[in-house]
């Protein structure tokens, strides 16, 4: 099942649930970071840019939300996730630099993950090096991906509970403060 979850909202259910999280979230993450996209639309090229929900909600979110891709393995089969611009993909980006089909994310060997770069698509770059289409590579904890202006981290389950271990303690930084203040 591929399942995408704004990342402030898992750091409230990190909050809520403490250890019960790992049991629900066990698995790895990739995380489209918030930045600026470009808004696919017919005629003229769009930038828009990653924002905050209304005013009431700022205190209890934190800066530059992002979107985060749950990596679910199917059982003991190999898992194959397509992500790209159109909608049949298992993961969608909807910005005008990244191609319809645009990657494959895989299990790989004793379930690691494996990315490929679909032929014919727009240059995806690992950790800053470009990827020969159709040449499987690894992801290791804290790759960085690269699909036209889309910025993506993926993440171990251990690396993704350290950075929401972060953003919690942030943001209860943040309320307490708003409350002294």
């Amino acid at each position: 099942m591929a399942r995408s979850l704004l990342l402030s909202l898992l750091v409230r259910q990190h909050l809520v649930l403490k250890e019960k999280f790992r049991a629900r979230y066990p698995h790895p993450w990739l995380v489209w970071e918030a930045g600026a996209w470009n808004v696919p639309e017919t005629g003229r090229q769009n930038v828009a840019a990653t924002q905050l929900p209304v005013s009431d909600l700022r205190d209890c979110l934190p800066a530059g939300d992002a979107l985060c891709f749950e990596l679910v393995p199917l059982g003991d089969a190999p898992t194959v996730l397509p992500l790209g611009r159109a909608s049949h993909n298992a993961f969608v980006i909807n910005d005008a630099t990244v191609s319809r089909e645009h990657l494959v994310l895989r299990t790989g060997p004793y379930g690691q993950w494996m990315v490929e770069a679909v032929p014919k698509s727009s240059p995806v770059k690992l950790d800053g090096v470009t990827l020969e289409p159709g040449q499987p590579a690894p992801l290791i904890p804290g790759a960085r991906l690269e699909l036209g202006d889309v910025r993506l981290t993926f993440h171990d389950p251990a690396g993704f509970y350290v950075r929401l271990d972060r953003l919690a303690a942030t943001l209860s930084r943040q309320v307490a403060s708003a409350r002294a203040g």
